[in-house]
């Protein structure tokens, strides 16, 4: 059986009608998804090496990359030191409204 070269494939998909949208769509739609260690094995950086950066035990990365509910400081901290930043967004499903929120550096006030 012949060999199909993935650009190949790839070109015919592109070539169907509203392909190029779908895939847009799927691909904005995953990286909404990202775990953080799907994020920093992206960025490839290792546990251990975060965790030096941070100044925590490789354990203590571990245990946040796997958290249920976690600080926004905390999340802040470790964007930080992947090299990226934390931009939080609310987003109104009923009118598809967008409205960035900015929380102080330090979380003076958190909301009780």
């Amino acid at each position: 059986m012949p060999r199909t070269k993935f650009s190949e494939l790839r070109k015919e998909l592109e070539a169907r009608p509203g392909a190029k949208e779908r895939l847009a769509a799927k691909r904005a739609e995953t990286l909404e998804e990202i775990r953080l260690y799907e994020l920093r094995h992206a960025e490839a950086i290792s546990q251990a090496e975060l965790a030096g950066r941070l100044e925590v035990t490789q354990g203590a990365i571990s245990k946040f990359e796997n958290a249920e509910d976690i600080r926004v400081s905390t999340l802040r901290q470790y964007l930080d030191a992947l090299g990226a930043r934390l931009e939080l967004v609310a987003v109104f499903d009923d009118e598809e409204r967008r409205v960035p929120i900015h929380l102080a550096k330090t979380d003076k006030h958190p909301v009780a």
